[in-house]
């Protein structure tokens, strides 16, 4: 993994556009690009691991099928209280759309209940997603929104297709990319949400598990899956706010509801105006 520490935070959008220069566009030709992805990840703490919230809340391996039973059930309760409706297919059809190991290089979330599963991720329930965002003055911000005491903060870039292709050995953990385009809480267009999962086909069971994303960004591939860590002093943190502010990135414009608006005014009168 290749790694900057900076020194200041006005180092930052020198790192950014050093990245985008170098993975922002796929060369078609001599003369034609065209832009490629390149997604960021905010946090408070530069050696907190890449986990999901799934991992968070159980070290226990997880079958994609083990999962969505979890959230299927939650599914009656939440149409009922919050008066909305999933267009979700029954489970054998949900189960499929990822019934065999050559789905492996297809996203393992299939899109018949991509909406729910951002909604449930949106809104607290554990998921096996891992959001990214599009912008890096986003991801910054998640890094230095709360005020912690350790020692530096970390945004993470990650590539999945550098060079515009992926492959892999059969079996291997696999990162699959889920783009922006669903319905779900306003708070996924605000963030400029994208997700990934990193998952393994089990041939015993044959079935697909859930696995941690470090298993594949530790092979260091050059071709795929590229992972970049940038670390930024914590004390740079009113700086970065500051700075972020004036780009009207705050906890309300990312988060839109009522606390959010409390924490982004008490961020402004604590932190910006009172330093």
């Amino acid at each position: 993994m290749k790694q900057y520490n900076l020194k200041t935070w006005e180092g930052y959008r020198t790192v950014i556009q050093d990245i985008r220069e170098k993975y922002g566009y796929l060369k078609l030709t001599e003369d034609i690009s065209k832009k490629n992805v390149v997604l960021f990840r905010g946090h408070g703490n530069a050696e907190w691991p890449i986990l999901t919230t799934l991992e968070r809340k159980t070290s226990k391996d997880m079958s994609f099928e083990e999962y969505i039973r979890y959230a299927l059930r939650c599914r009656n309760e939440l149409e009922s209280f919050m008066g909305r409706k999933w267009d979700i297919p029954q489970l054998p059809e949900i189960l499929k759309e990822i019934s065999g190991p050559e789905e492996s290089w297809k996203p393992i979330i299939p899109y018949s209940v991509y909406n729910y599963l951002v909604y449930l991720r949106h809104n607290g329930f554990p998921s096996p997603l891992l959001d990214w965002t599009t912008s890096p003055y986003i991801a910054a911000y998640f890094s230095f929104c709360e005020e912690y005491s350790y020692e530096r903060a970390a945004v993470y870039a990650y590539i999945e297709r550098p060079t515009g292709v992926k492959g892999g050995m059969r079996g291997d953990p696999t990162i699959n990319l889920m783009g922006p385009y669903v319905t779900t809480h306003s708070r996924h267009f605000a963030q400029k949400a994208w997700y990934t999962t990193a998952t393994k086909y089990n041939y015993s069971n044959k079935e697909h598990i859930f696995c941690n994303h470090a298993k594949v960004f530790n092979r260091n591939s050059k071709d795929q899956d590229i992972i970049i860590k940038i670390t930024i002093p914590s004390s740079e943190r009113l700086k970065a706010l500051e700075e972020l502010s004036d780009y009207n990135i705050n906890h309300f414009t990312l988060f839109q509801t009522e606390e959010s608006l409390v924490k982004a005014l008490s961020i402004k009168e604590f932190d910006l105006e009172g330093k």
